[in-house]
């Protein structure tokens, strides 16, 4: 049985299956329009049948130019291909970016790969990862696919309706979180006790560091003192620099160590 690369993206590519309306046509084959874009004629209903999941990524190439200049697409002007709807243009530059050749198949997997890649694109990842809110995951989205709403339960693009509730979209990502937290378990990247080390480690290192962090001010005290005084605080400060050199080197281990509890943690 083969394990899915994209299980923990799944969810919500399902979702966009469902909302751009490719599962209920041909899924990973379907064409904007479902065919009528490829005759090259005004067509009423379902047009031409292609199978894109044998079609390189160079012929897909081809298919979606023409289909760019039949006269049923005068309006939406659009190349949009496979399950997740992908043009011709951001096709192109997923391929550059991937670096593809164009002799790939346009198969399920290269789909999912590519529609994860704009999922990456528009912050998935940080979303898991906790740097991206999710409500400026849900406008990202709804940039790159039509079909999903904005955080206002709207399409992003004018006159476009989005095909599910933003509620919908946000019971998704929770089941995407669940699955990502089950791949990937949290886990500390110091572990309490070697941090505990190296706070204790480097307590002095932060006490000498306070000590002359107020340098303007200092300098400004030793000019109202005799040479006697000053000589006697430039010794104890010649002391001070080397204490300082000495517990930066223990910092230094304490870091070392930090580092090696995470390798073999």
């Amino acid at each position: 049985m083969m394990t899915d690369k994209y299980r923990v993206y799944r969810p919500l590519l399902n979702l966009i299956g469902f909302t751009e309306g490719t599962d209920k046509g041909d899924g990973y084959n379907e064409t904007l329009g479902y065919g009528i874009m490829l005759d090259g004629r005004v067509s009423k209903g379902k047009g031409t049948d292609v199978v894109l999941t044998r079609m390189t990524l160079d012929q897909v190439d081809k298919l979606q130019s023409r289909m760019l200049k039949d006269p049923d697409n005068r309006r939406l002007n659009s190349s949009a291909a496979g399950r997740y709807q992908i043009v011709r243009t951001t096709r192109r530059a997923i391929e550059k970016t991937l670096g593809l050749s164009g002799n790939e198949l346009f198969d399920a997997d290269m789909q999912d790969r590519m529609a994860c890649f704009l999922l990456g694109q528009r912050g998935i990842d940080k979303y898991l990862a906790g740097r991206l809110s999710e409500d400026t995951l849900l406008n990202n989205l709804a940039r790159e696919w039509a079909s999903l709403p904005t955080v206002s339960g709207k399409g992003h693009y004018g006159g476009q309706r989005a095909a599910v509730s933003t509620a919908r979209v946000r019971a998704v990502l929770a089941d995407v979180r669940k699955l990502h937290r089950r791949e990937a378990p949290a886990k500390e990247v110091v572990p309490p006790a070697v941090d505990e080390a190296v706070k204790e480690k480097s307590s002095w290192w932060q006490k000498v560091i306070g000590f002359f962090g107020g340098g303007g001010a200092a300098g400004g005290f030793l000019w109202g003192l005799d040479w006697e005084t000053v000589a006697v605080i430039g010794g104890v400060t010649v002391i001070l620099i080397a204490m300082v050199i000495i517990f930066k080197g223990r910092v230094v281990a304490a870091i070392r160590d930090v580092r090696k509890a995470v390798e073999e943690g």
